[in-house]
């Protein structure tokens, strides 16, 4: 038997998995509908969302099977996530890598496996959405894109819940009366004083579980030029269909808030500095190609933005210094000619 190998990335992919906080949970309705479908589908005896943990893989939601987790070093999902695509296995007895598994010459008696490895909202490849059967069978060309398909619903179950848990916590800070006055009443999204507080939250979660965040701090470029020729009203709905292109770009567990007039602060959770500025760029691409529409008509804007990446690992800097560097790197992009992207080298 071939022991399931183990990731490069393993520390960091462990680490991952454990901050989702899903390992030893209850039964959830959003993962178990989808095992259900796949198993009246495919119609294999076993279906299910399988997480691999240090030692063990744990089953998150399970048809057919009467145990929650097996041993890792047995596991087929520990081979399964070391591809990027499905693994198929049409007949475990014809297979020398799994011909004498436990798992294969005792219960459950696996002759057949396809599993399809499922990324978190970190990138790292956690577990599988697989398949068993004790009898051998093929995976045609149609069952292979539904089967990817239901695995994509897993992975977008997983952002789903990691998206509540995250902005329960941003709206625990305070109760719904005071919320109100968190959110800036134009643009609809947080306030200074309540992205702030966000930040803060960020800060403290990075020190607990030692994972890096990143703030982004935007501006809208010669925004006093569409004030002084178009006015104030035309200028306010320029700020709002800019805000909607960024809040559209953004993932969903960042947080967009507004820092002053025309400029906009950006907290991205579990994301380092080169990751940031792959999404600042993003924001700037985007917003430039965009640009604002007002009535009907098409105002060209552009951002500038300075980003800055904070890790435990590495430094630790106050809240006030991480700002003040964004800061100036966003004016260094305006100096720089605008419509540009500045970080630390």
């Amino acid at each position: 038997m071939l022991e399931a190998p183990i990731p490069e990335n393993e520390k960091e992919r462990i680490a991952s998995l454990r901050r989702m906080l899903l390992l030893a949970t209850p039964d959830e309705a959003i993962f178990n509908r989808i095992t259900r479908i796949a198993q009246q589908f495919f119609n294999t005896q076993i279906v299910l969302i399988s997480l691999l943990d240090e030692n063990r893989q744990w089953f998150k939601s399970c048809v057919g099977l009467p145990v929650r987790e097996t041993p890792r070093n047995i596991s087929f999902c520990g081979h399964a996530i070391m591809q990027d695509d499905i693994l198929v296995v049409e007949d475990a007895l014809d297979d020398e890598r799994f011909r004498d598994n436990p798992l294969v010459t005792g219960d459950p008696m696996i002759r057949f496996y396809a599993g399809r490895p499922l990324r978190n909202f970190e990138g790292h490849k956690v577990g599988t959405l697989c398949l068993i059967d004790p009898a051998p069978r093929t995976l045609n060309f149609s069952e292979r894109l539904l089967l990817d398909d239901l695995g994509h619903l897993v992975e977008d179950a997983f952002v789903v819940r990691e998206l509540k848990r995250r902005h329960q916590e941003v709206l625990d800070f305070a109760d719904e009366s005071i919320r109100d006055s968190y959110l800036d009443p134009m643009l609809n999204i947080w306030n200074r004083r309540a992205i702030t507080s966000i930040l803060e939250q960020e800060k403290a979660r990075s020190e607990r579980d030692g994972n890096p965040f990143s703030i982004l701090l935007l501006d809208l470029d010669r925004f006093k030029q569409i004030n002084d020729t178009h006015g104030h009203l035309i200028g306010d709905k320029v700020l709002a269909s800019v805000t909607s292109l960024i809040v559209n770009t953004l993932r969903p567990y960042d947080h967009l808030g507004r820092f002053g007039g025309e400029e906009f602060l950006v907290v991205l959770p579990n994301t380092s500095q080169q990751e940031a500025i792959s999404v600042a760029e993003r924001i700037r691409a985007h917003v430039a190609e965009q640009g604002a529409w007002v009535a009907g008509s098409q105002f060209g804007v552009t951002v500038s933005i300075g980003v800055m990446g904070w890790s435990p690992a590495v430094h630790a800097l106050e809240l006030e210094k991480l700002l003040q560097g964004a800061d100036d790197l966003l004016y260094a992009s305006k100096r720089g000619g605008r419509n540009r992207v500045s970080a630390v080298a």
